[in-house]
């Protein structure tokens, strides 16, 4: 779907009442998930997938089922809130560091000054205090719900609580808090619609990344060229 009709598609399910959520997929995150099946249960799950990496537009393109383009988990974030402001829906934003977290919501609160934000929280906390923090979710009254945890533990954590939270969507957003906030630069436009996002993330944390973007996407390489030559 293009981001419009996941728009669409995201309004439709917090309309329906349950407890939906959507993930995006890069190239390295399909790597993982070919070898952690619990990650892999939890994608296939999902209501929504959207591919948050041009690699996987380009190779959906090379198995012969066009994707129409790319969907980011931080853009998908941002048109979600825009949208949820005009129709008063409240939102929750769980994840990254303290000041991250709390940047985000002051970031949102200025540009959309009409936004029910109903709290916040970050993601520093013991496994044992999970059922507390969903607790206080539900609490809160959020009707969405942004879980910015890294993968494979933001989707871990949304499959695990996201009934007890309470919220009616939720979208893994991986580490877009730190974009948002702007304590972490995002790449040029023009790196964004070349697919060349990675290598900037890549040169901005070279030693926190270079696993994740170079042996990810190599694996993943192999997996797109492996499925082309097995003609399925």
């Amino acid at each position: 779907m293009s981001e419009a009709e996941t728009l669409e598609r995201v309004q439709r399910l917090i309309a329906d009442g349950g407890h939906h959520y959507a993930a995006v997929v890069n190239a390295a995150k399909v790597s993982l998930a070919r070898r952690d099946s619990e990650l892999m249960r939890i994608l296939k799950c999902a209501d929504l997938v959207t591919a948050d990496g041009m690699s996987v537009v380009w190779a959906s393109r090379m198995l012969g089922s066009r994707l129409k383009g790319r969907v980011t988990g931080i853009d998908l974030m941002c048109t979600i809130v825009k949208q949820a402001e005009r129709l008063g829906q409240s939102v929750y934003f769980l994840g990254a560091h303290e000041e991250s977290v709390r940047g985000t919501v002051e970031y949102f609160a200025a540009s959309c000054p009409r936004l029910l934000v109903a709290g916040y929280h970050d993601g520093y906390f013991a496994s044992d205090d999970s059922a507390t923090v969903a607790n206080a979710i539900r609490e809160s009254g959020a009707d969405i719900l942004f879980v910015a945890m890294g993968s494979p533990a933001q989707e871990i954590w949304i499959d695990a609580n996201l009934k007890a939270s309470g919220a009616h969507f939720a979208l893994g957003v991986g580490g877009s808090f730190d974009h948002i906030s702007g304590l972490v630069k995002r790449a040029p436009l023009w790196m964004q619609r070349a697919g060349l996002e990675w290598v900037f993330r890549l040169a901005s944390e070279p030693r926190r990344l270079w696993r994740r973007y170079l042996v990810g996407n190599s694996v993943f390489l192999w997996l797109v060229l492996k499925q082309i030559l097995s003609g399925k």
